[in-house]
């Protein structure tokens, strides 16, 4: 609800990719090159190689099984140095013995080459969000958070593997740090310490300690003191080119809504002078100021409010309070990172929503320059459906590094020289995925009930060639404003992708087609389009969704009489509406579920947003009870299967319970499982495996693949 929207490391699994191989490299180790006819025996053996491959390929491919997802990997961070000669990454691994997500620190050169492990002796902080934060020092060395017994804490090494070193001691632990340009300082943000002794009663409204900006001298050393405010809490920061200055976007509250009213200030490294630099209402966070230092870029929803509002890109003075603030709105574009060119006259984003992120390409996420005195954008690279993650770029703007995700893959490293758009794949971090059979993945649309063009992705089983019926899943995505991409695990392809509660390639491999709709409400069709379900939930989305089933059913590929329906968060707010209003389909799972939108409002982190598609609950009671599956669980005729953490913040325990409760005392096929410590998705690898396995089971059991 509320979303915008990977078996053991081996060496060979986090390697340099054997399709990048330089000339040299092959030269080192081929036999055959010793005379000036080596060419076409360096040819010969390519081709012969790559037959060998295809034929094993064809060998060995299996279908893929939950196992299989289970121990795929996550590059979740990475980050070029400076120079752009080295780039440094993290890999996460789902361990199912110990029960986490571990990462590991890796340098690779930025030609190519073997990567090497570092601080190995260390524990990466690891969960699926946030990333471990990797950062390049001024004197070269790497940092990352490490998990330390008072919380995690920054860490740095040197690219040989040497000098490791942990430099904070945040009693409570550091959530976000970045190094001064001149190296003089390490900025770090904690949470501060609460009351010595539990309290006898928690009040109830009142506010947490303060996450505040700390300062830690480096050269020379000396203890970290905090230079915001305790009613002050810092959201995100970034250094002035001077390293006199921090610019930093920070809210008067915490919780779900916060980055709604943040201001962006900035606080001398010296007196601590604080001034306002965007002091507006609405988002403003993600400060980064221009190389000459002129400039700040932000992102905004432009004194808006509310969480419909797109999240854009906006450039102003940086010397002024609310000075000459120019937007970039690119069609409603969301803005995920901001990058600035060395000669400050562009920046480079990734987005989604917008420009370049509509129609078929609304599944990607690409990055984008734009020019910042006539606001021209311009995709960076080729039209390759992918999506880009983690982007950074060298001092020279020549080379930009990030993490890029294809159709069917987990995703890789990938360097781009910018002037010529030429890529270069660094790593293979799960090769495996070539001796597995993968379904194929492609974008589809349809018509709506209202003639509107509605997109999808449709997930086929391996070799399907759509001569035959099939049984089809709906997979229906978190939200509302929230969406699928490509990749394996196309709803969760930003983080881990095991925590992703539906295992769709296991399906495929199965033989279900996996449908996985972009009905109106969410991505893909701008703010317009969020729009139209205000007050309407489950009213036109719900019918998109459906036009697209039958869709599938004309075309010959869904078996009327074998259709399944899941999601989870808004996607099981979906799933329990659609089982309510038809009886055509032969199971359901739903996960964080919402049944009584009256629960949102008022038993959730972030019930305001009700109050903006509903209104308040008792200024319209009849639309919320209208639009809650629990008014019409008496229609329910399908075997429903709910699974819920009982620490969800999101979507509360109890809106599910009620659900539950209610089809059982009708009578209904239902059943529950409630996951121990599991918050709005679970990141526990063996709850991740457990849910995983049921709603496969459920699937099977009455779909009959």
């Amino acid at each position: 609800m509320f979303q915008r929207l990977s078996s053991r490391c081996s060496k060979a699994s986090i390697g340099s990719n054997g399709g990048s191989t330089t000339r040299n490299s092959w030269n080192r180790w081929n036999p055959w090159n010793k005379t000036s006819g080596t060419l076409w025996n360096h040819w010969n053996l390519a081709l012969i190689a790559a037959l060998f491959s295809l034929t094993l390929n064809a060998q060995t491919a299996k279908r893929v099984s939950i196992d299989d997802l289970m121990a795929l990997r996550t590059i979740n961070d990475a980050k070029i140095s400076p120079s752009g000669d080295l780039i440094a990454y993290t890999v996460s691994t789902p361990s199912l013995a110990r029960n986490a997500h571990e990462a590991a620190l890796f340098v690779i050169a930025a030609s190519g080459g073997a990567p090497k492990a570092l601080a190995t002796g260390y524990k990466l902080f690891s969960p699926a969000l946030p990333a471990p934060r990797v950062r390049w020092r001024q004197d070269g060395s790497i940092s990352v958070l490490v998990a330390e017994k008072t919380g995690p804490q920054v860490l740095s090494v040197k690219p040989d593997n040497t000098g490791a070193q942990v430099v904070t001691a945040a009693p409570l632990g550091v959530s976000g740090y970045e190094w001064s340009p001149d190296g003089k300082y390490l900025a770090y943000v904690t949470r501060d310490a609460g009351p010595s002794t539990p309290a006898v009663a928690n009040h109830v409204g009142s506010s947490p300690p303060a996450t505040r900006l700390w300062l830690q001298p480096i050269d020379p050393p000396g203890p970290a003191r905090s230079i915001t405010a305790t009613n002050q809490y810092v959201d995100s920061f970034a250094w002035s080119p001077d390293s006199k200055e921090i610019a930093y976007a920070w809210a008067p509250v915490v919780g779900f809504l916060a980055p709604y009213q943040t201001k962006i200030f900035a606080v001398s490294t010296e007196g601590g002078a604080v001034r306002p630099v965007i002091d507006r209402s609405g988002m403003n966070v993600s400060p980064q100021f221009s190389p000459d230092g002129k400039k700040i870029s932000f992102i905004t929803t432009g004194e808006r409010t509310g969480i419909i509002a797109p999240r854009g890109l906006a450039v102003a003075d940086a010397s002024g309070t609310n000075a000459n603030v120019r937007a970039y709105p690119m069609n409603g574009a969301w803005i995920a990172e901001i990058l600035w060119a060395p000669d400050n006259q562009a920046v480079y984003v990734t987005m989604n929503e917008g420009t370049f992120a509509t129609g078929a390409h609304m599944f990607e996420m690409p990055i984008v320059k734009v020019t910042l005195a006539d606001g021209k954008a311009e995709r960076l690279g080729t039209d390759k459906a992918s999506l880009q993650y983690s982007i950074s770029l060298s001092r020279d703007g020549k080379t930009i590094a990030y993490r890029e995700v294809g159709a069917r893959d987990m995703g890789d490293l990938v360097v781009m020289d910018i002037a010529s758009k030429q890529v270069r794949q660094l790593t293979t971090i799960n090769p495996e995925l070539k001796q597995l059979a993968l379904g194929e993945l492609k974008a589809i649309s349809w018509k709506s009930f209202d003639g509107m063009e509605i997109w999808g992705l449709l997930l086929t089983p391996p070799g399907y060639t759509a001569t035959s019926k099939i049984p089809l899943l709906v997979y229906c995505h978190g939200g509302p404003i929230g969406g699928v991409t490509l990749g394996i695990f196309p709803q969760f392809m930003h983080v881990p992708g095991q925590i992703d509660p539906y295992p769709t390639e296991a399906f495929a491999s199965a033989g279900f087609a996996v449908l996985f709709p972009m009905p109106r409400g969410g991505s893909g069709y701008g703010e317009a389009g969020h729009r139209m379900i205000i007050n309407d939930w489950g009213g036109p989305d719900y019918k998109d969704i459906m036009a697209g089933v039958d869709h599938l059913i004309a075309r010959g590929i869904a078996d009327e009489n074998r259709l399944g329906v899941m999601g989870a968060s808004y996607g099981g707010y979906m799933t329990n509406w659609i089982v309510t209003q038809t009886s055509r389909f032969k199971a359901a799972t739903a996960g964080a579920s919402i049944a009584d939108l009256n629960d949102l409002y008022y038993l959730t982190d972030g019930g305001d947003l009700m109050a903006e598609y509903y209104k308040l609950p008792w200024e319209n009671p009849e639309g919320y009870a209208r639009s809650s599956p629990l008014t019409h669980a008496a229609n329910v005729t399908t075997p429903i299967l709910i699974s819920h953490g009982d620490r969800d913040p999101r979507v509360p325990l109890a809106t599910a319970q009620k659900f539950f409760r209610a089809l059982q005392a009708m009578g209904k096929t239902a059943e529950m499982d409630i996951y121990p410590r599991g918050g709005h998705v679970f990141y526990e690898p063996q709850q991740e495996k457990t849910v995983m396995q049921r709603n496969f089971d459920w699937m099977v059991r009455y779909l009959k693949p």
